[in-house]
């Protein structure tokens, strides 16, 4: 879940579910901003297998991309997170 305040943490806009996965946990979630770019990375992990992931937003949090599948071999690739 994510959610993003704009004035120093007093109030935040509604929770955005950004993995949406039901086969993982999404774990170990790191976030990067700068002005309204804002990148979210984390793990999506089950019982075989462990899938780096990201989601961007270059609007200040109001959209985010698609899924971006990070692979080992410095590759990106979209769609979702099938483990």
């Amino acid at each position: 879940m994510f959610r993003a305040s704009t004035d120093k943490g007093q109030t935040f806009g509604d929770k955005i579910n950004l993995s949406n996965t039901t086969n993982s946990e999404s774990q170990d979630a790191e976030i990067a901003a700068d002005g309204v770019n804002v990148i979210v990375t984390w793990w999506e992990r089950n019982q075989t297998d462990e899938i780096p992931v990201a989601k961007i937003s270059n609007d200040g949090e109001k959209t985010f991309s698609p899924l971006l599948i990070l692979a080992t071999n410095g590759t990106i690739g979209t769609g979702e997170a099938k483990p």
